[in-house]
């Protein structure tokens, strides 16, 4: 809408210069505009040369892949065992909806997750980025981190409560269907939205893009994990 409003005006104004102006310095005036305009066009769609790169660089760079790809491997395993962890919460209150299993069952089966859950954050937090890497690739993944654990705990939390508001010597609640219901609740209140990691993962990207073939590995984790619903 802007846009038409933009050529709208151009095109009124172009009109009144015609009325009002000399006819040649008109012609002179839109000679200008063109010529102006073209070279505007041609810098902003000139193809930009990548800048070379030396050798010292590219030795940098090179060090930090061969730092980052095993924390990459083992982020991207315990990134995996998350999402399952988060698939069996949503299969266990699937079953107590579907009146697959009791109450005692379902307190049972969160109890064990939320145990994975507490152990699985801890192995997480081990998993600290090895200082050596440069501040060029360092830094996207403290933030990967930090924004990785926050998400963690979000799921922790929803598990947690999940668990204490099953508890059968808590519960008040004596219908099954109801229980389940409750419990749902609980999830549909705590659950953590999504995790947004793109900015960050395409910085890492970018850094890698002139030596690595690593970028085909991340390309796929940033499409599944970027802006993932994380409540399915």
């Amino acid at each position: 809408m802007l846009l038409y409003v933009l050529v709208f005006l151009v095109i009124l104004l172009l009109v009144i210069l015609f009325r009002y102006l000399p006819r040649r310095i008109f012609f002179i005036f839109i000679a200008l505009l063109t010529v102006l305009g073209g070279i505007v066009f041609q810098m902003q769609t000139a193809e930009r040369v990548p800048e070379q790169l030396s050798m010292e660089q590219r030795s940098v760079i090179a060090r930090d892949q061969e730092l980052f790809t095993p924390w990459w491997g083992t982020y991207q395993k315990q990134i995996a065992e998350l999402d399952r962890n988060w698939m069996r919460y949503h299969q266990i209150l699937t079953d107590a909806k579907e009146g697959e299993s009791k109450l005692a069952v379902t307190y049972a089966r969160l109890v064990e997750l939320e145990q994975d859950m507490q152990e699985l954050r801890v192995r997480m937090e081990q998993n600290v980025p090895p200082t050596e890497l440069s501040n060029h690739i360092y830094d996207p993944i403290v933030l990967i981190m930090s924004k990785t654990n926050d998400y963690a705990a979000a799921e922790q939390k929803a598990i947690t409560l999940t668990r204490a508001a099953a508890d059968p010597t808590a519960m008040r609640e004596q219908n099954p269907a109801m229980q389940a219901r409750l419990l749902e609740l609980v999830m549909l209140r705590e659950s953590p939205v999504a995790l947004f990691i793109s900015d960050e993962v395409g910085i890492i990207r970018r850094y890698f893009a002139p030596v690595s073939p690593t970028n085909e590995d991340m390309a796929g984790v940033e499409a599944e994990r970027d802006e993932k619903a994380l409540d399915k």
